[in-house]
């Protein structure tokens, strides 16, 4: 199985809230906003604007509310997350048990690379939103909402990293809502990759950060931990409670976004509804 190689970041702006039309953003000044918009950055296992906006971002928009949001912009971030092309994990999923069983267990042997290469690509869209940010921050009064989800935060992360040591412009954070993410449990914390943007949430008196996390996470206590070899913020939250963050074990379960092994309960925006309008709220989202 061969490793997927090419990016392919885009931004998109929603266009129709009720039939998810977007457009292409190739130029960062079409991002000039006078209400702080909402961008939407995705995880792992998308390819293309249209399965992000069917499995992420429509069902968040349900849970926040149309109507709470008919003044902002809202965007998307998309990039060639799939861990493996889309073929191979189709034709995985049709297999019988017996033959998923042993192709698991020989890609299993390979994670660490796949991973290495997903996260590449990750780092690559980091790259290409860095001048969208910037430009964000020259023209509006405060950053963009940004939500997140598993190495979605990851990407906003680097992207934030490569700004700070790049510009001496005085970054507005605005709010970031961390769903689950792929990032090492320390990466937040003063000895970590990322503790710039860590006091980054923590230094402004417009910014807001949430973080949620959960236990049972059954991505990142397999895949993530198996392929990285160390525990995952998305499951056990930041050790030195740099950003606020929630523990929502009790409620998502062994959730993580889309994926889920108990369907009994729902996906995880079924599972996570309430909890979804009340954060926002909390947040100053809607």
């Amino acid at each position: 199985m061969n490793a997927v190689l090419n990016t392919d970041a885009s931004i998109w702006k929603l266009l129709d809230l009720n039939d998810g039309r977007m457009e292409k953003i190739s130029k960062p000044r079409q991002l000039r906003d006078h209400c702080p918009p909402i961008l939407f950055i995705h995880g792992v296992e998308f390819h293309g604007p249209e399965e992000a906006m069917k499995d992420l971002v429509a069902p968040m928009l349900q849970h926040l509310g149309i109507e709470n949001l008919k003044n902002r912009s809202i965007y998307l971030l998309t990039w060639n997350s799939l861990i493996v092309p889309r073929e191979i994990s189709s034709s995985f999923f049709a297999a019988n048990r017996s033959k998923q069983i042993i192709q698991g267990l020989t890609e299993l042997m390979k994670c660490r690379r796949y991973m290495n290469d997903v996260e590449k690509r990750a780092k690559e869209a980091a790259q290409y939103l860095q001048p969208f940010i910037l430009e964000w921050n020259s023209y509006g009064s405060a950053g963009p909402i940004v939500i997140t989800h598993s190495m979605g935060s990851l990407v906003w992360a680097e992207a934030l990293r490569l700004v700070l040591e790049s510009s001496s412009m005085l970054i507005r954070p605005g709010i970031w809502w961390s769903l689950q993410p792929a990032l090492q449990r320390g990466s937040l914390t003063e000895a970590g990759e990322y503790r710039m943007v860590s006091k980054l949430y923590t230094g402004h008196e417009s910014a807001r950060a949430m973080i949620w996390y959960s236990r049972m996470d059954f991505i990142l206590s397999s895949l993530y931990l198996l392929s990285k070899r160390t525990l995952a913020l998305g499951q056990f939250g930041c050790p030195q409670k740099s950003l606020p963050q929630r523990d929502v074990t009790s409620i998502v379960g062994e959730a993580h976004g889309m994926s889920h092994i108990t369907r009994i309960r729902g996906d995880f925006f079924r599972r996570a509804g309430q909890l979804i309008a009340a954060e926002a709220a909390n947040l100053g989202i809607i």
